[in-house]
């Protein structure tokens, strides 16, 4: 195998397929990128058993070929050098490739390619594109619900809209838009994929993404990139019964000045990922506390508009910041029955986005 190619284009493409590879891979082969040289274009895989990426480049190949190098040293070799272009040589004789790069001179020492699994590919029964500002904005507005890797966001699409669901079993996100194709779906992703898809749509010029399924398997093409990964078996929880269906309180409050208050009060709480606010709801403003022991009290006034009575709620500051700033309106309304019950959080702006957060038992 002899490639040259273009050296940013060869880093982007190992940074983007090195997520699939996890820190303490199932088996050693799996720590390894497998390099496919062939037509002009460079094919660059990683995987795991959960997940697989690969990303197509170009290059000029004078010698198709492939690899399995250290992904680890392979990475950060290409990632530091210094010249616009390199070129790799493959020698069979020492199983080692030489990357020359300017004036520089490297040899990495290979894996063993017929050890690495072939790229999981598959004929989809089902398949379905999204515009990439559609499945970007989706994914921003869930994804932040689903605290761990161990997460399962839901993905349905029916009744001409599609719809995100993302959940930590604390907070329920639920985003919907639009969708005009026919074809039905309901699956469970890891959220790690998800991540995936969305770091990924960063072009320029607008795109469909194609999402297809067989079985227990998806397939995420996004220009050369492609993403598989097994789907997470089970049934989701209906979310629909989460969203209690009427509520005794609604307050409308300006979502800039109620996060700066959440965030500062915040201060004033316990550290770490666990930092107690306390609310009370009144007609025309909206009093928020804080204290710790080792650190002081904080409290702030909103105003807002309130219709009910009084009510007095504990959350976590994080996941109320979390949707305040995903809202993208001037205004939020709070929507609440009880000081324990699930508290809904919406915009006027912006309907087809529902935000559910458990409050906290404390002692006002």
């Amino acid at each position: 195998m002899i490639i040259s190619c273009n050296t940013n284009s060869l880093n982007k493409a190992i940074q983007t397929v090195q997520r699939a590879i996890i820190s303490k891979p199932s088996t050693p082969i799996f720590s390894g990128i497998h390099v496919i040289a062939a037509d002009n274009k460079l094919e660059i895989q990683a995987m795991d058993l959960n997940m697989a990426i690969s990303c197509t480049i170009d290059a000029e190949i004078s010698e198709s070929g492939e690899i399995v190098v250290s992904a680890k040293h392979f990475a950060d070799l290409i990632r530091k050098l210094p010249a616009e272009s390199l070129t790799i040589s493959k020698n069979e004789e020492k199983h080692s490739i030489k990357v020359s790069s300017g004036k520089s001179e490297y040899q990495l020492f290979l894996m063993n390619e017929d050890d690495y699994p072939k790229f999981p590919t598959f004929d989809a029964d089902r398949t379905i594109a999204l515009d990439d500002g559609m499945i970007k904005e989706l994914i921003k507005k869930t994804i932040f619900s689903c605290s761990t890797d161990e997460a399962r966001p839901l993905v349905e699409a029916k009744d001409g809209k599609i719809t995100f669901v993302g959940t930590n079993t604390h907070r329920l996100a639920i985003k919907s838009l639009p969708y005009e194709g026919n074809e039905e779906l309901s699956m469970i992703i890891p959220s790690k994929v998800l991540g995936e898809i969305s770091r990924n749509l960063t072009g320029e010029v607008p795109q469909q993404v194609l999402i297809s399924l067989l079985n227990n398997q998806i397939m995420v093409v996004i220009d050369n990139i492609v993403i598989v990964s097994r789907l997470i078996e089970g049934q989701f929880p209906d979310y629909r019964r989460v969203i209690p269906p009427k509520f005794a309180l609604t307050s409308k409050v300006n979502i800039k000045e109620l996060a700066g208050a959440v965030e500062r009060v915040a201060l004033f709480s316990t550290d770490g990922d666990y930092s107690i606010i306390k609310m009370s709801v009144a007609a025309d403003e909206i009093t928020i506390t804080s204290s710790s022991p080792d650190v002081g009290t904080g409290l702030e006034v909103v105003s807002c508009q309130t219709i009910g009575d009084p009510l007095n709620v504990a959350f976590n500051a994080k996941y109320i910041l979390d949707i305040l700033k995903n809202l993208e309106a001037e205004e939020a309304v709070l929507s609440m029955n009880t000081s324990l019950s699930p508290v809904c959080v919406t915009c006027a702006d912006e309907l087809d986005y529902t935000y559910i957060v458990t409050p906290v038992r404390v002692v006002f």
